[in-house]
Order: C-alpha cells, then structure tokens, then sequence
C-alpha cells in the first residue's frame, strides 16, 4: 500500500473512532441539503469552499451520484505519472464510498468499451508550458473535463505525488467544490498552500459536508432545482 493511501486509510479509521471533528453544515433557510458525510475526518484550515453552482445557477449540479471518470493519456506519459492520476481517482471513490454509505461513487472506467464518461481527464505533459499545473474545464452545463499535467511544479519537478494532489483538486472541481479561502495558505485540498514542502492534504471533513450540501436534493429524492437563482450559499462554512 502507498504512503498516501496509507494516510488516507488512517483518517478514516481515526474519524470511525470519533478522533476528530465534525463541523456543522451551513445551508440557506429553506433549501434541501444532506445531513453530512457518514465520516469524521480532520478538520479544514480553510475558512470556508467556494460552492460552484451558486455561479453557473442551478445548470452546474450532478443529477446522480455514481458518477464515472475516464482518462485519456498522451502516448508519452509514464506508468508512474499515469498511476498516480489513477492512484487519486480511487482515492477520491474510497473516501465518497466510506463517507456516504455507498450513495457516492466515483468510478475510474479508463479504457472500458464505454463510450463515454461523466468526467473525461486529459493528461497532456508540458499542456500550458508553466501557465498550469491542472484545469478544470467547468460552465453552465458542468465540469465533465479536466486537463492535469504542465511544467509548472515543485522544485523537485512535477513528480507522481503531485500529480497525484493536483488531480484530487481537480476532481474535486468537477465534483461541484470551488476554492477553499484562504487560498494561498489554506491545505485544504481545495487551497493552494500544500504546494511545495507544506503538510500533505487530506481530505477533510469540510471537503465532505459541502459535497453532501451539494448533493442533498439527488441524495433525498428531491426534484432538481428550475433554472434561474440558485438556492445554495455562495460559499460553505468551514469553521462552523
């Protein structure tokens, strides 16, 4: 088992054993939200996760939760840059899974005979020049793409382990999570500040409980949101 699922296995454990925290949810009087991740996970040093479909309003929202991602790899990648790509889609499936009872789900299914995928990553090395380390593709009508891959990296080089964090980033975009604040020195996975030498992000509890506000109205068998004025805050509260 790798160092970091490894790590991941044992914030899992630790939540089990009622080891960390749980902030509360922080949703609109009135609108539908889930009861929260099924999970205890650290806590987020980020103030609050921007929520994506307050911007593009009401269009950019899962209509299920079992979701699948295909990846689509330049000939010149290597198996360990490759697997580590993978490495986070199934890191991210494991912690929806155990979190959520199994009514999340995040399937890796590169190089099925499926025709398509819910979300499709592009690993293209150099894509960018140093512009972008990843990118997720998202408009009115989702975020089924993500590019990953750039020179822009650590001074070590853009090794597997942070193509490994990039890729939880950008997944965790094409889930519906914005920026966490602050973003310069939050480790949140959703923050800029585990770039570099900074502590490893795990997923926290905060990454957990704004992706159940998100999907709450499919998790509870609601009817999806008409278009116009979205009902969700703009932003999810981290500290509450």
């Amino acid at each position: 088992m790798s160092v970091r699922r490894l790590l991941l296995v044992l914030a899992l454990l630790l939540g089990s054993l009622g080891l960390a925290a749980t902030p509360a949810m922080s949703a609109k009087p009135g609108s539908t939200a889930g009861s929260g991740a099924d999970c205890n996970l650290p806590e987020s040093d980020a103030e609050e996760l921007v929520i994506l479909n307050y911007y593009y309003p009401n269009k950019y929202v899962w209509d299920d939760t079992h979701l699948t991602v295909s990846v689509q790899a330049a000939p010149n990648v290597s198996d360990a840059h490759l697997a580590a790509v993978r490495d986070a889609i199934e890191s991210w499936d494991e912690v929806l899974r155990a979190c959520f009872d199994g009514e999340i789900t995040l399937t890796d299914v590169t190089g099925s005979k499926r025709s398509s995928a819910d979300i499709v990553l592009h690993y293209v090395p150099h894509a960018g020049g140093v512009v972008f380390a990843g990118y997720a593709i998202c408009g009115a009508t989702g975020c089924g793409n993500i590019i990953v891959s750039s020179e822009f990296a650590t001074e070590e080089g853009y090794t597997p382990e942070y193509l490994y964090y990039v890729t939880l980033h950008e997944l965790g975009h094409a889930l519906g999570l914005g920026h966490a604040t602050n973003l310069r020195e939050s480790t949140d996975l959703m923050g800029y500040g585990w770039i570099g030498d900074a502590p490893d992000p795990l997923f926290s509890q905060c990454d957990l409980d704004a992706l159940a506000y998100l999907f709450g109205p499919v998790l509870t068998g609601a009817e999806p949101a008409a278009p116009g004025p979205s009902e969700l805050d703009p932003t999810f509260d981290c500290s509450a």
